[in-house]
């Protein structure tokens, strides 16, 4: 399986300058991710301050990887876990339909590579967990998948319909089955029939019969395609896991004007930097979400109090309701990672560009509440690119780099290159020649024989109609030809480049799947990716 690597950069230029190594972002992490260094120095770092909750851990994971039906290697390491000393790479997204972009299957596979290179590497127990983002609300971001049709070279976007009313996390909306059912169906409508097919569309709804909700969609999922690598599952709503965090909810809340502070100096250090916000800092923000019934409500501070858009609270009211009910409590994107840190050994966190800029906020906060700013270490960024693509590229002659990179400049240079119809010009000079030679012959007919003036002139114009049909006809051959050139355009642009960015952030794995079968995880998994600033070309 061949892999290039291309350089191209990112959108968010914090993101960017730190996968670059520049002073300027790495400034704000306390390692740098690509040196050795910060390996050895974090490892010994968690060495010196192991968590002190493993049993607990190990219990709460056990059970809930069991629960989905994750594989054997997956729980054998949570045993490891359980033991002193082991380590883990962690990241995490949102729960997508039917797993949603393919940078969430991306960032899975750098997880698993990571955890099994680092062990090799330095000698320790790594081992890599999945963090699913299932209180998220905002439910039309995960709702859908992109995709690319077979027949038509199109990209779609197919909607599951999801009820539910007010603002719940995503771990509380139940699935109709019936609903889903419709949704696949005409997901695999889109799709040209396989022999893979059949174990895809097993794959997809044998997980559906035993969830409940669409995170727990989500976790079977995955868990059938990434299990047998060890890859551990953990959803961010479970009992056990708020039980855990229980200690830095209390820490969050009884220094949460110092948190807000330090986070507006965060804010203000990065625009002197002259990197854009990325978070909304305003001081008055508590970071944390309270659920109010199914309603995962912003909790904000004003003076003495917190207070959502259903209530106020003091301080010592939340500290109580979070010892009977700590389930009622919800970090949001500045205290998950601290909850993170808590929870985990972590040697290093997996982010993509969004999340990278977001944790520049943290180190000062981390150090705060007694903790270090983990590796932070940039997710792989992949295309992959199937045999038909990789011959369309040649047949336009167009490289890798110009169409991950500038795809949007070459197609405005490409149809300016089809121009008007060839041979308009020697068609007219034709008609022109045939008019002047035959009109003279018409003439003469017409001046021996007046009877046969008609027919002459009929056939004068019939010569006429005959250069017109040629001309229509190549015009028609030409039309078919360009339209197979457009089509050709398309299937590039959006199998490539759809809607203008990368096949990562739109298009699903399920049309992949469908056409090289489960696997393809199995050779994505092995696949020789480079984990460095580079983007990555997988050629299928």
């Amino acid at each position: 399986m061949n892999v290039e690597c291309i350089s191209l950069p990112l959108a968010n230029p914090l993101a960017d300058d730190y996968r670059q190594g520049k002073d300027s972002a790495l400034r704000f992490f306390r390692y740098a991710p690509y040196d050795k260094r910060s390996y050895r120095e974090r490892i010994e770092w968690l060495s010196q301050n192991d968590i002190p909750h493993r049993e607990a851990l190990a219990d709460g994971l056990y059970t809930y990887n069991q629960s989905i039906g994750n594989h054997q290697e997956a729980l054998t390491n949570i045993e490891l876990l359980r033991q002193s000393g082991t380590m883990v790479v962690i990241g995490g997204q949102q729960a997508g339909v039917l797993t949603g972009p393919l940078y969430t299957i991306h960032k899975a596979i750098h997880l698993i590579q990571a955890a099994k290179r680092l062990s090799a590497e330095w000698g320790v127990r790594v081992v890599p967990v999945f963090w699913i983002a299932g209180e998220d609300h905002d439910i039309d971001e995960i709702d859908h998948v992109y995709g690319l049709l077979d027949q038509e070279s199109k990209l779609y976007k197919e909607k599951l319909a999801l009820k539910r009313s007010g603002r719940p996390s995503a771990s509380s909306v139940q699935l109709d089955h019936s609903d889903c059912q419709a949704f696949l169906n005409k997901l695999f409508a889109g799709l040209t029939e396989t022999k893979e097919t059949k174990e895809i569309r097993k794959w997809a709804e044998e997980s559906l019969a035993t969830s409940k909700t669409i995170v727990d969609w989500f976790a079977r999922l995955t868990a059938a395609l990434f299990g047998k690598y060890g890859l551990i599952l953990v959803e961010s709503s479970l009992p056990f896991v708020r039980e855990l965090e229980k200690p830095v909810f209390t820490q969050i809340l009884e220094q949460n004007e110092s948190l807000s502070s330090l986070l507006v100096k965060a804010a203000g250090e990065l625009e002197k930097a002259g990197y854009p916000q990325q978070l909304d800092v305003g001081g008055q923000e508590a970071n944390l979400f309270l659920y109010e019934g199914v309603d995962r409500l912003q909790l904000l501070r004003h003076g003495d109090h917190f207070v959502t858009r259903r209530g106020t609270y003091t301080q010592g009211e939340l500290l109580e309701l979070l010892k009977k009910d700590p389930c009622r409590f919800s970090s949001n994107v500045v205290t998950r990672p601290l909850m993170q840190e808590h929870l985990f050994p972590t040697l290093a966190f997996i982010g993509g560009p969004g999340e990278v800029a977001y944790w520049a906020y943290l180190q000062e906060i981390f150090a705060a509440f007694g903790k270090q700013l983990p590796i932070v270490l940039p997710r792989m960024s992949v295309t992959l690119v199937e045999g038909a693509i990789a011959r369309l590229l040649k047949e336009f002659d167009l490289s890798i780099e110009r169409a991950l990179g500038g795809f949007a400049s070459w197609k405005e240079e490409w149809e300016a290159q089809q121009g008007p119809y060839p041979l308009t010009d020697r068609f007219q000079e034709v008609r022109d020649a045939l008019r002047e030679l035959y009109q003279p012959v018409v003439s003469e007919v017409a001046r021996l024989e007046p009877g046969l003036k008609h027919l002459a002139e009929k056939n004068a114009a019939r010569l006429q109609e005959q250069v017109d049909f040629l001309e229509r006809r190549l015009h028609a051959a030409l039309d078919q030809r360009e339209d197979i050139g457009l089509r050709r355009l398309y299937r590039l642009e959006t199998a490539l480049y759809p809607a203008g960015g990368l096949q990562e952030r739109k298009l699903t794995i399920l049309p992949f799947l469908n056409r090289h079968g489960l696997s393809l995880i199995d050779r994505l998994v092995e696949a020789p990716f480079v984990h460095d600033d580079s983007h990555q070309v997988l050629y299928l």
